[in-house]
């Protein structure tokens, strides 16, 4: 399997997926199926509390204080979530649907914004479980799977805003799933039945870091 535009080569993508989906001994486990089977307030369309801790899930410390910055952008994430359109992938997604995704990580560019202690990558952990087929799971191993000159090229000497960061992001996962869709459709046969389904993006996100983890 060929990602990351077809920069990067990812072999036996199934024993992969297998072994972050299999059960693993205490202190070795995985996110599945906790964080994606974590029922909050059941609303795929409203953010609650409970959606802000699920990240702890994925690793991720929300402390106090980090609660504390999540919970003051809930309204501006709400905002950026309410503008989605529903039912819609990642495969599929239009350019303008696109730009939305990326558009949710504008309160961390925002200068009025006050206590930046969060990243995009918790932001994503908290809105991926709303959009599990459009918003991406992505933290420091899946940026630099995706950095290459013909991928996602190094920032620029000036920087690079979150939301032009995401617009890159988002269109070269687009082109994975493109590329691959016969291959995620078959690993996502490989998802226990008796277990929370996950989405094609969410398995390219586990083929990406568990082959980043190696």
């Amino acid at each position: 399997m060929r990602l990351a535009m077809g920069t990067r080569e990812v072999f036996d993508a199934e024993s992969l997926l297998e072994e972050y989906l299999g059960p693993r001994k205490r202190g070795l486990r995985y996110a599945y199926p906790y964080y994606d089977g974590l029922t909050t307030n059941g609303d795929s369309d409203l953010l609650c509390t409970g959606d802000l801790l699920a990240p702890c899930l994925l690793g991720v410390q929300v402390d106090v204080d980090r609660m504390h910055t999540l919970t003051a952008l809930t309204p501006l994430l709400q905002r950026g979530l309410d503008k989605l359109p529903p039912g819609i992938e990642l495969i599929e997604a239009d350019e303008i649907t696109l730009d939305l995704v990326a558009a949710l990580y504008d309160p961390l560019d925002d200068p009025d914004v006050s206590d930046r202690d969060v990243k995009g990558s918790l932001i994503a952990k908290v809105l991926h479980r709303k959009r599990p087929a459009l918003v991406p799971l992505f933290d420091s191993k899946v940026r630099i799977f995706y950095q290459h000159e013909r991928c996602i090229p190094p920032s620029p000497r000036d920087g690079r805003s979150w939301r032009e960061y995401m617009q890159l992001l988002v269109r070269a996962m687009q082109y994975d799933l493109k590329e691959n869709a016969d291959e995620f459709h078959r690993l996502s046969a490989l998802v226990p039945r008796n277990g929370p389904p996950l989405t094609p993006l969410r398995i390219l996100d586990i083929v990406v870091w568990m082959s980043s983890a190696v």
